[in-house]
């Protein structure tokens, strides 16, 4: 089939944040392939805010853009926000929706029993997950992982050891408040998972404050991968969630929708373990 001309056409991509390195990559990504295929690509921040957020929708799909990628922090879009007939995909993150969107993501569940797994296989019995802020509350997938591999290696879950973002301060900063008063608290821990390397920092500037250290005293694990996780000291064990191949898989999905074309709903890109001297 003849590639339909789309010069100028424009889209709208929406993240959560671009000050961590995932999103802004995933937009850096999205933006670069949608213009080599003659697509100009406008790109909003929600700034993890609910309200935010469906503003942008609703922006955009004034705007006339025609067709969006979003990495939502909804729990659902509202009916009616964004025009029926208006393509969207789901980049990361699937809200409910009235209608059928395609989404382009991780596993994180599986992705999580991946980490989880491997901690465990290095000694590790007491490991604590920062999931990651979502601007509105549902169950992460990344918590129901960690706790069904957990169980499936005989390990009691305890809620005490997932710590939740309020999403009112960077990443790091919050981190660190967590673990310091986890590990003042005298919580037993030997491992620590994190949604991102920004807050794997924040976790081993804690970890020092208490007087502990990576990886002698607690192994860490860091989702996303980004440059920052091979360059810190010690290098960060982390999973590489491809978010080149998930902004170029969303974007060509997208553009088969102008199309006209028919698209997975559920596309999975992988994540693998990258080992590092952080669980060494």
């Amino acid at each position: 089939m003849r590639e339909m001309q789309t010069s100028l056409l424009p889209a709208g991509i929406v993240v959560p944040t671009m000050d961590n390195t995932f999103f802004s990559r995933l937009a850096d990504c999205a933006e670069r392939f949608l213009y080599s295929k003659g697509c100009m690509a406008l790109i909003m921040s929600s700034d993890n805010h609910a309200g935010k957020e469906k503003n942008q929708l609703r922006t955009l799909a004034a705007m006339g853009v025609r067709g969006i990628l979003c990495v939502s922090g909804l729990s659902e879009l509202p009916e009616g926000l964004v025009p029926d007939n208006l393509p969207m995909i789901w980049i990361d993150r699937k809200p409910s929706a009235e209608r059928v969107i395609p989404c382009v993501s991780n596993d994180d569940r599986a992705a999580m029993a991946v980490a989880v797994n491997y901690l465990i296989r290095t000694g590790c019995r007491h490991i604590l997950l920062l999931p990651g802020y979502l601007a509105e509350t549902r169950t992460s997938p990344r918590v129901t992982g960690y706790e069904e591999a957990l169980k499936k290696k005989g390990l009691k879950f305890d809620p005490a050891y997932i710590l939740h973002r309020a999403g009112r301060n960077p990443s790091e900063t919050e981190t660190e408040e967590l673990v310091r008063k986890t590990m003042e608290s005298g919580l037993p821990v030997d491992a620590i998972i994190t949604s991102s390397d920004r807050a794997a920092f924040g976790a081993i500037t804690a970890l020092h404050q208490v007087g502990l250290y990576v990886p002698e005293d607690v192994k860490l694990v860091c989702f996303d991968n980004s440059p920052y996780s091979a360059m810190a000291a010690p290098a960060i064990t982390s999973m590489d969630r491809q978010p080149r191949k998930l902004a170029e898989t969303a974007c060509t999905h997208l553009l088969s929708m102008l199309r006209g074309e028919n698209v997975p709903e559920e596309t999975i890109v992988p994540v693998s373990l990258i080992r590092r001297d952080s669980t060494r």
